[in-house]
């Protein structure tokens, strides 16, 4: 690898690479540019990561970039969250400063579609109520909550 490629490596990213290397995951140029399209964009569709990976490492095609989410995901370096009315969106679970980036959940407008991450800790009371009164365990990572952002209810 050039020294020009990996200055253009970010902290999350090259943490997550190091996870893999100290898992005995090779790190193939797929998965490397899968993980580097996520470290400066949050929040985006396999799509838009596959179009990041293909510009990064030409030759890498939409079914590898698939296989590399699926992978990093199983191994707890990507989470996704499911978005009404719009694909699914992942993000990286490590930022390279030992924070764990799940430490959040996210709200979407039904109006503008603007997707917004809160501290899970705002919905850990809700989820604990669900928890006691009927035995339903919330993952509020997994999907984003709907409702409407303040600049629509403004509008209307």
């Amino acid at each position: 690898m050039s020294g020009m490629a990996k200055a253009r490596t970010r902290p999350g990213a090259e943490a997550a690479i190091a996870v893999l290397r100290e898992s005995g995951e090779r790190v193939t140029a797929a998965r490397r540019a899968v993980i580097e399209a996520l470290e400066p964009h949050d929040h985006l569709t396999a799509d838009e990561i596959s179009v990041k990976a293909e510009a990064a490492a030409p030759g890498v095609h939409r079914t590898t970039v698939y296989r590399a989410l699926s992978m990093l995901g199983e191994m707890g370096l990507i989470a996704h969250t499911h978005v009404a009315g719009s694909a699914t969106i992942y993000h990286l679970t490590v930022d390279g400063a030992g924070h764990d980036h799940l430490d959040h959940a996210h709200v979407q407008c039904s109006t503008c579609g603007r997707l917004i991450d809160v501290d899970d800790a705002l919905l850990a009371p809700i989820a604990a109520e669900l928890e006691q009164s009927i035995d339903f365990h919330l993952d509020v990572h997994h999907a984003a909550l709907l409702g409407t952002c303040r600049s629509c209810r403004d509008k209307a």
